[in-house]
């Protein structure tokens, strides 16, 4: 069976800034894994401005905890509605507690050291004075020694994160588990959701076969709560995007939390 691609789509800005800060700490570990400095600055950068509300940006942690106490509100509203599952519902709700304590506890000291770090700082002020290879900071010359002389306090550096990696992983995996796929057909490439009048969803996640990513099919919506438009485009190197004219099975989830 062909692995599923999801695609996450905000519908509000809460949504919109947890998943700007999702997305900077996967893509912080993926550097760290792949030994890519400029990579790793780039993703710390973007998650200290998530974390700070800099560059625009609404400050994330509070959008990260109204979205854990929505969840848990929503949870508690099944183990009621549903007896026979409430230990299990009322265990997830106690993960989330033990979640909202911790990022309480451990954020503060965790925002400070990434605004103080004198690296990232730099590409920081660099990328303000959009110099976003770091020419004015001598960022290209340094980078690779300061990279590899500084590992030891990177790495303490991620074991501090392990927190809010921890409450962002849970939260993205309960969001994912919330509803169930629901199959549709993109007629030449388009489709039009009609969401429930009231229902007030806060993600839209859009899933495709990877083959049908791998040829370059990639979705994008627009519109809002009453009318959401979902458009496939065909992404091909050396190209111009341009609309899928075939017909196009695909999975969507509306989830309700946001």
């Amino acid at each position: 069976m062909d692995e599923i691609v999801r695609f996450s789509f905000p519908l509000n800005q809460r949504m919109a800034s947890f998943l700007a800060l999702r997305d900077a700490l996967r893509a912080l570990e993926e550097a760290r894994k792949q030994e890519s400095p400029q990579y790793w600055l780039l993703a710390a950068v973007d998650l200290l401005a998530s974390l700070t509300g800099d560059h625009g940006r609404k400050t994330a942690l509070p959008e990260l905890v109204g979205l854990l106490v929505a969840m848990q509100a929503h949870l508690e509203k099944l183990a009621n509605e549903h007896p026979r599952f409430r230990d299990s519902i009322m265990a997830s709700c106690q993960q989330i507690g033990e979640h909202l304590i911790a990022l309480r506890e451990g954020m503060p000291a965790l925002i400070e050291r990434l605004a103080h770090d004198s690296l990232i700082t730099a590409y920081h002020n660099a990328i303000k004075k959009l110099d976003w290879l770091g020419h004015k900071p001598s960022l290209p010359q340094s980078l690779l020694p300061l990279w590899q002389g500084q590992r030891e306090a990177r790495e303490a550096l991620h074991a501090d994160l392990h927190t809010l990696n921890n409450s962002v992983a849970t939260l993205g995996s309960m969001l994912h588990d919330y509803v169930g796929w629901e199959k549709r057909t993109a007629v030449a490439g388009y489709d039009q959701l009609s969401p429930e009048r009231g229902s007030n969803p806060g993600l839209l996640i859009v899933g495709i076969p990877r083959s049908d990513v791998m040829q370059g099919i990639i979705p994008d919506i627009t519109g809002n709560h009453l009318a959401i438009r979902v458009r496939f485009q065909r992404w091909e190197s050396g190209k111009e995007p341009s609309d899928l004219a075939q017909d196009l099975a695909y999975g969507v989830m509306l989830v309700p939390i946001g």
